[in-house]
């Protein structure tokens, strides 16, 4: 057994994260990089630390899953959600959304703001992520200004307040319509009947086979002409395949049985 197939087995039973989903060259660079960082020496030495710093763990978790996002990313995308999307299931009986991989939250409460511009009633915004850290920097809804830079200064002034350290704080009324939660895609049972689902720039770090089964898992989750969005590196081969057509740029829409 070589080291790292050792550090995933390792990691798995310390972090509970499976490695062995994840691309080998792309995820060794980071841990790598992570150890050098930090001044440890082997892998062994890794593991040593994560089982007695609880803060090194946390923060090593948080980078391991790659937490990345930012308000409207990708205006292309938010367009058409906005003035396609949006108008279309917002009319149904309170749609259900779920950001998977939400990192810090900015994905869902984007759409939460247009939501609430638009005067739709959503009947479930959820976001999910692997990393429990992440998620409680989500739920507290404090942005960095370079986390809110390129919003829309009526957004930015209608939905947030300024902080005297400079930070800027989402606003309860936004912050309150997200319900968030822990979920590991790789294991965890998915919930269903959504009119809307993004997984953006997560797919882009497992292997083909698994991305396949996840992209299969997300369309039984996905109510008949559901809408299903990924990354801008994530383009879906043969959408056909899975029950999905092209809609636009990075956008699919399940085919109605």
């Amino acid at each position: 057994m070589t080291d790292y197939e050792k550090l995933k087995q390792d990691i798995k039973k310390v972090l509970g994260i499976d490695l062995t989903a994840y691309k080998d060259q792309q995820m060794r660079r980071r841990i790598n990089q992570w150890i050098e960082r930090h001044n440890l020496i082997s892998y062994a030495q890794l593991v040593d630390t994560l089982h007695r710093e609880q803060e090194h763990k946390d923060k090593f978790t948080e980078y391991l899953t790659i937490n990345t996002s930012s308000f409207f990313r990708d205006t292309k995308v938010f367009d058409v959600i906005e003035k396609q999307i949006l108008p279309e299931i917002g009319g149904r009986l309170r749609p259900r959304i779920w950001s998977a991989g939400a990192s810090i939250g900015a994905e869902i409460y984007s759409i939460a703001i247009l939501m609430n511009e638009a005067k739709y009633t959503p009947g479930l915004l959820l976001a999910t992520d692997l990393d429990a850290v992440v998620l409680r920097k989500a739920k507290a809804g404090v942005y960095l200004p370079n986390q809110v830079a390129g919003m829309e200064q009526e957004y930015l002034s209608k939905y947030f307040d300024r902080r005297s350290d400079g930070n800027w704080a989402l606003h309860e009324s936004i912050k309150n319509r997200v319900v968030f939660k822990r979920h590991d895609l790789l294991k965890d049972p998915y919930e269903r009947n959504f009119d809307l689902i993004l997984c953006r720039n997560v797919f882009i770090y497992f292997t083909s086979e698994t991305q396949r089964r996840l992209i299969r898992d997300f369309v039984k989750s996905l109510k008949p002409s559901g809408y299903f969005i990924v990354g801008s590196a994530e383009q879906i081969m043969d959408p056909a395949s899975y029950g999905l057509q092209r809609v636009s740029y990075c956008i699919y829409r399940k085919i109605s049985a």
